[in-house]
Formats: structure tokens, C-alpha cells, sequence
């Protein structure tokens, strides 16, 4: 458990830092360590000492033996060094009943330390060219971005959520002028009218040209053809939004390109380049900067054009001028969610920006999906439809759901199935760390038994049902726990460093610790369930166990949650 001296951690682990930091003012402000002991060591948790050598100028095993000649906290039952470790074993019904307690009684708001309150954050994520229907590659963007904002919220940062709408391009054109004689245009054609409009702009070169003509007259104000392009970019948004927001994603500002093709920020970005001698004009007539000039690093790159000869500007100028907006609209964060095929042209406008004397949104880079069965068809043939896909996830979780729950009616069925497809899709997604491939399997993303969502959502309900048997539980349930069983124990030290991995996934940027920490609870809990009864046991182990199931309950909700994912009553 990663903490430092002075911040509201768990209690236990407050403690023990306000009495080695009282005592060795020099480890103020160093982070602390804490993790669960391996099998073979003494103790049920560890702090590393290696981050303490420098400040003491001594060795990690040293210092170890030092701090564990300084502990007393009522919960510790026994301090042990090894090596560079200080171990602590801890009173378990003295640790127990505070633990499950403290979940309790912070119900909902459990593993939040409000590390973020008074603080805001501008995020960006999603923005999908507003052309077609999203493909499933498009949904990692927007539910890494969508998870970021909960675990963010969660801690008490005012988020804003931003979508940037490329409103103009080549690519609308082309539309405008594949639907010229058109009245009513339904969301579902557009991927086959752009796809239709690519091919007819490779036949005929004067098609393209026409939609070029097209775009340099929006960007000139006809109004014809902005209302042209508008009525395209609102029937395609319209209907991306309404496919995201099946994966629960939503937004609160939308920012359209359009809006900084004359930003007075582009004048001065040109006064800068120029005073850098990072900026000329090719033998195409274009502006073109010469990223060299201003420190980039490599020669792939390091030219980006600017302005066309014409005059009319391109992305690049456009996307600096709403870089260097969100950066003046402030915020303790500025964030920007990016596939990593993005990753150079984020370097370029970083460079730009930095250029500027101004600090360039954080960029969270992710990495492709890919699907282990290749067989879905697609409207196409060549890419696979967010659409299709979640409606293929609800089509096989509804197989599983007839299967399992078989009592239930046939609403309760199509809705359940609705949760438990989606939730698969989320955990699958989110599971991953961002920089590495998710590989997507359906039979390990909608396994009941399985590293999945819906094993997760499973445990919740088991929970459900137990809590249903038993009937009503006291208020002071928490007081009553007395742990007997290791199994109890062992699911008790997992709850304890949820606050450690949420704190651990917001720092890191990646929602997969939040993903693994809610499946490692339910792989411990399922250990619980088999060895622990709970109904059947005498009365006072009955009561505890319901308490620890009430906060394993409660925990995973709060997981599920942060994730995006419901946790159904029944399955």
C-alpha cells in the first residue's frame, strides 16, 4: 500500500506511518510500501524499506531493523524484520471488526481517500470522425476515458468530460456529395454511404476534387454548405452517442473543430514559430514547421504542414488552437485519452504547445483490440461494429442466462442478460492495461467461472441470496466479527488495500488494477463460500460471516461501479 506521512489512508496503516514519521521526521513525505506478505514469510503484511536508505543513509535492512524496535498500534500482535522488510502481524479480531466497519459505515464512499476535492480536471476521450458507425477498436478509447472520470469523481475531482467533434474534412464532403439528392438520411447507412463514397472518389478524380471544393467553401462560411456539412456531422453524432451510451459513456462538452478556424491563438502560434525560425513555405505554397527547429527529437516527424496554399488551415494548426482553449479554460488536470497510432502526432502538437510556454494535456495511450474469433460478419466485411458487437454480447448472455436461470420471467431474463453482456464487454476491455493488446475471447468474457465480468457480477449475486436466506441484520452487525476460519482472514486483508489500488489505478492511468483488484476479491470470497457456511453456522458465526459478506458485498458494488459495470441481484 502505497502511502505518504499525513494522508487519510485506512487507519492501521495511518498509524503506523504517524509513528515512524513522529519518530524519523527524515521519512516525512517518502512513500510508504505496504503489501501482503508472501506464504512463506511471518506476518500478513510487509513495508518495504528500500525507499527509506537514501534519506537515512543506511542500508534497507538496517533501516527495517530499526523500525521494527519502534512499533505498538493496538491491532499489531507481533513486528518482525526480514531483510529489507519490516512484517507485521495483526490481531485479527481487533482488525476485523474496525475494517468491516469503516466499509459499513463509508458505505458507497469506501476506498475514496477525497484526494481530489477542490480540485478539477478537464478530460478528453472518444471523438470519433463523425462519418459512420463506430467500430468495436473505437470503445476502448471511450471506456478507459469513461473509467478514468468515475475513479477521478470518485475521489472528489470536479471532472468535465470533453468530446471533440471533427466536424470538417475531406471525409464529410465526400458525404455531402454522396447524399446530395437525399431527404432522409438514417444513421445505420451512413458506414456503407462512406464506404460508397471513398470508392467513387478513387474512380473520379473530379468527385474528390468537388469534395474538396466543398470543404474549402465551409471553411469559408457558405452557408449552404455549413448547413450542408452540420445536417451530416449532427444525424452521424446523434448516432454514435446513442451507441456509446449503451456501454454507459456520456459527456459534458462538446467542442466542435469548426469553432478555431480563425482562433486568434493561430496567429500567435505562427508569430512564435517564425521568431524560432521553425516555419517556411514549401515549393507547394504550403506553411510547413519544421519541428527541429524547436527540439524534436527525431527526423520521422519533424515537418508538419500547417496552412495550405490557399490559405485554409489544416488539422494539426486547428487542434493546437483548442489544445492551447481546454489549456486556458484551467483545471489541476488536463488530460486526453489516445490510441497509440497517435502517439507521434501527439508528440508533435506537445512540441508546439510546450513551444508556447504552455503545458500540454497528460496523454493515456492505449493499444488495439483484437478478436480471437474472427467468424461475426460484419455490415462490411472489414471492420467489426460496436453496434454488432454489443448486441452479440447480449445474444450469447442471453444463452447463458436461459441456461442458468431458468425460474426467471422473460423480462427479468433479456434484462439480466443486458447486464451481464455489457459488464463482460467493460471488464474484458478494462481488465488490460492500456499500452498492451486486448485479445477478446466471448467464451472467456462471458465465462460464469472465469477471470471475467460476469464471474465478478456472480459473486455479487451469491451475496444476495445468502443476505435474502438470512432476512434482516442489525445495525451494529460490525461489532459481532470474530474471525475463525483463514479463509476469512485472507478475504478481510484483500478488502483492506482497496484504497491502496484505487489510489494505485488513478495514479497510473490504468482502470485494470480496479478491474483485478474486484476479481481477486471474488476469488478469494468463492474460497470463503466453500469453506465458511454462513446460514448454517451456530448463531455468533452467523452474524459475523453476514457481516463480512455485507462488506464483500458492498466493496465489489463500489468496484463494479467505478468500472461502469451493475451488479445484478439474481443471474
Amino acid at each position: 500500500m502505497l502511502a505518504k506521512c499525513g494522508r487519510h489512508e485506512m487507519k492501521l496503516f495511518d498509524d503506523i506511518q504517524r509513528i515512524i514519521c513522529e519518530v524519523i521526521p527524515e521519512l516525512a513525505g517518502i512513500e510508504f510500501d505496504f503489501q501482503p506478505t508472501p506464504e512463506n514469510q511471518p506476518g500478513d503484511f510487509g513495508l518495504a524499506c528500500f525507499r527509506f536508505a537514501g534519506a537515512l543513509k543506511s542500508s534497507p535492512q538496517a533501516v527495517a531493523g530499526r523500525l521494527a524496535g519502534l512499533m505498538y498500534q493496538e491491532s499489531i500482535a507481533g513486528v518482525v524484520n526480514i531483510g529489507p522488510y519490516v512484517n507485521f502481524t495483526l490481531y485479527r479480531d481487533l482488525f476485523a471488526p474496525g475494517l468491516i466497519a469503516e466499509i459499513l459505515g463509508k458505505g458507497e464512499r469506501f476506498g475514496s481517500t477525497g484526494s481530489g476535492l477542490g480540485k478539477r480536471v478537464i478530460l478528453e476521450h472518444t471523438s470519433i470522425n463523425p462519418n459512420a458507425s463506430p467500430h468495436i477498436g473505437r470503445a476502448r478509447n471511450g471506456l478507459i476515458g469513461d473509467t478514468l472520470v468515475r475513479l477521478l469523481r470518485f475521489e472528489g475531482y470536479d471532472v468535465n468530460v470533453h468530446y471533440y467533434v471533427n466536424d470538417m474534412g475531406k471525409q464529410i464532403g465526400l458525404l455531402v456529395l454522396e447524399t446530395k439528392d437525399r431527404d432522409n438520411l438514417e444513421f445505420h447507412e451512413m458506414l456503407d454511404l462512406y464506404v460508397k463514397a471513398n470508392e467513387h472518389a478513387q474512380k473520379d478524380a473530379d468527385f474528390e476534387r468537388r469534395g474538396l471544393e466543398l470543404l474549402m467553401r465551409m471553411e469559408q462560411g457558405d452557408p449552404g454548405v455549413v448547413g450542408a456539412f452540420d445536417r451530416m456531422v449532427t444525424i452521424c453524432l446523434t448516432g454514435q452517442l446513442a451507441v456509446l451510451a449503451r456501454l454507459g459513456l456520456s459527456y459534458d462538452t462538446f467542442d466542435r473543430e469548426s469553432a478555431f478556424l480563425n482562433d486568434t491563438r493561430m496567429t500567435e502560434v505562427m508569430r512564435v514559430l517564425e521568431e524560432r525560425g521553425a516555419v517556411f513555405v514549401d515549393d507547394q505554397g504550403r506553411t510547413v514547421a519544421d519541428l527541429k527547429q524547436l527540439g524534436y527529437p527525431r527526423d520521422e516527424g519533424r515537418y508538419i504542414v500547417l496552412m495550405r496554399a490557399n490559405g485554409s488551415s489544416m488539422y494539426m494548426y486547428r487542434d493546437i488552437a483548442y489544445t492551447l482553449e481546454k489549456i486556458h479554460r484551467g483545471g489541476d488536470m488536463n488530460m486526453i485519452v489516445l490510441g497509440e497510432d497517435h502517439k507521434m502526432y501527439f508528440e508533435q502538437m506537445e512540441t508546439i504547445v510546450r513551444t508556447m510556454g504552455k503545458e500540454p494535456p497528460e496523454a493515456v495511450h492505449y493499444s488495439y483490440i483484437l478478436l480471437k474469433d474472427g467468424k461475426m460478419s460484419t455490415r462490411n466485411g472489414t471492420v467489426v461494429l460496436l453496434e454488432d458487437f454489443l448486441d452479440e454480447a447480449i445474444r450469447l448472455a442471453r444463452e447463458r442466462v436461459d441456461e442458468q436461470c431458468v425460474d426467471l420471467s422473460n423480462e427479468e431474463k433479456t434484462d439480466i442478460a443486458r447486464i451481464i453482456g455489457m459488464g463482460a464487454v467493460r471488464f474484458t476491455i478494462l481488465s488490460v492495461r492500456p499500452n498492451r493488446n486486448v485479445v477478446f475471447d466471448w467464451d472467456t468474457a462471458l465465462s460464469f467461472n472465469g477471470d471475467s465480468g460476469p464471474y465478478i457480477q456472480y459473486s455479487c449475486t451469491r451475496i444476495a441470496s445468502i443476505l435474502r436466506k438470512h432476512g434482516p441484520v442489525e445495525d451494529n452487525v460490525a461489532a459481532g466479527v470474530s474471525i475463525t476460519h483463514d479463509a476469512e482472514w485472507d478475504l478481510v486483508l484483500r478488502l483492506a488495500l482497496v484504497e491502496r489500488d484505487i489510489s494505485a489505478a488513478i495514479a497510473s492511468r490504468n482502470p485494470g488494477i480496479v478491474a483485478n483488484t474486484a476479481l481477486d476479491i471474488s476469488k478469494k470470497f468463492s474460497i470463503f463460500y466453500r469453506e465458511c457456511p454462513v446460514i448454517s453456522s451456530p448463531d455468533d458465526v452467523r452474524s459475523s460471516r453476514i457481516a463480512l459478506c455485507l462488506a464483500v458485498q458492498r466493496v465489489l458494488i463500489n468496484l463494479l461501479s467505478l468500472l461502469g459495470i451493475e451488479a445484478p441481484e439474481r443471474m
